[in-house]
């Protein structure tokens, strides 16, 4: 009798011990899946209560677990650079990120069955102003990391990458389109950076993207407020106003200089080519190519062309708005044609872009 009491309690154990090694099994398989039921994973980080996956710390079954038709990246991207006496070297990237966090809030509220996934933030930019403070790299290192990137995630089966970016450099721009085009070409993968397009009409003041924001010329971003002027100052006051020195209302406006020299010949070429039938490029190479050379080779060139003491959170704010604006119709256009029709931006002087080959 004691024989088989000892051996029904040691059964007893062996199915308990088994149950309780399976129960801790499946535990763990709910864990690594996060839920996905409900679009998320455990691992979450909230925008103003939305949830947003951190990729640099998910576990590979985690992201194994993503379902690839449904999964939307994000990273900002813009360089570190002077930006006046006023405002920190981290400003696009500061400004890009607010970008993103309302990207991400954005989405989710027009498509919940969607898990986005933040990349961590890359603080590499070309053509940034050249000033103490600023650290810049070539176009062409810039294509290869995004292009690398785009690359990585495609092999993985996933397809969009959502760019938020706030540095309006010539090469800079050109090298994210050059990037984004080869992953179509190849890969049939979105790459896309709103601001190649609402630079452009930040520039040339496209009426209804100035009708959006209620802004008029010269604190818009335009060639007279290009750089950490009314614009940017009013962008960082509606974004991070911690982040803001206290005396740029007492900053000085910045003014375009006159064209001289080698800015002068760009923008004659610029009216040729534009009375020769070449009208976008034409008015690229005027305004801001032109203007921009002007700024940056003055012998008493300030590393801010604008005025940041006019500068005002609404006014930043309202930009901010619009921008997300713009960007939602192009990320729309992707998620809607799931690649089958591709979504280009020509960002300010593609015409001439085998530019960015050039250190």
């Amino acid at each position: 009798m004691i024989p088989q009491l000892i051996q029904s309690i040691k059964n007893f154990r062996k199915r308990n011990l088994q149950l309780i090694a399976e129960v801790l099994v499946a535990f763990d398989m709910v864990r690594i899946l996060g839920t996905m039921v409900s679009g998320g994973a455990v691992r979450m980080k909230h925008t103003d209560g939305i949830g947003v996956l951190e990729y640099v710390e998910l576990s590979l079954p985690e992201i194994e677990a993503l379902e690839r038709e449904k999964t939307v990246f994000l990273m900002s991207v813009s360089p570190i650079e002077a930006h006046g006496p006023h405002l920190p070297v981290g400003t696009d990237v500061f400004i890009a990120s607010e970008l993103l966090n309302r990207y991400v809030s954005e989405l989710k509220k027009n498509h919940p069955e969607l898990t986005l996934v933040k990349l961590p933030s890359l603080y590499v930019g070309s053509d940034a102003v050249p000033a103490p403070g600023s650290l810049s790299v070539p176009a062409t290192h810039l294509e290869g990391i995004l292009t690398a990137y785009g690359e990585g995630l495609a092999k993985q089966g996933f397809r969009y990458l959502f760019i938020a970016d706030n540095h309006g450099g010539p090469r800079h721009q050109m090298a994210i389109e050059a990037a984004a085009r080869k992953l179509w070409k190849k890969r049939r993968f979105y790459l896309i950076d709103p601001f190649g397009l609402v630079f452009r009409y930040m520039v040339q003041h496209d009426p209804n993207f100035m009708r959006r924001t209620g802004l008029g010329p010269g604190e818009c971003g335009d060639s007279p407020d290009s750089h950490a002027g009314t614009n940017e100052t009013s962008l960082m006051l509606a974004c991070c106003p911690e982040k803001v020195r206290r005396n740029y209302k007492e900053v000085e406006p910045s003014l375009p200089p006159p064209l001289r020299g080698g800015a002068a010949f760009v923008a004659f070429l610029g009216r040729l080519i534009y009375s020769l039938g070449g009208r976008k490029l034409g008015r690229d190479l005027q305004d801001p190519l032109a203007y921009t050379l002007a700024w940056v080779s003055d012998p008493d060139m300030k590393p801010y062309m604008g005025g940041p003491a006019k500068a005002s959170k609404e006014a930043g704010e309202a930009m901010l708005v619009a921008r997300v604006e713009v960007a939602m119709e192009l990320f729309e256009k992707a998620l809607q044609s799931g690649g089958k029709e591709p979504v280009h931006i020509e960002p300010m002087l593609w015409g001439i872009r085998l530019l960015r080959k050039f250190p």
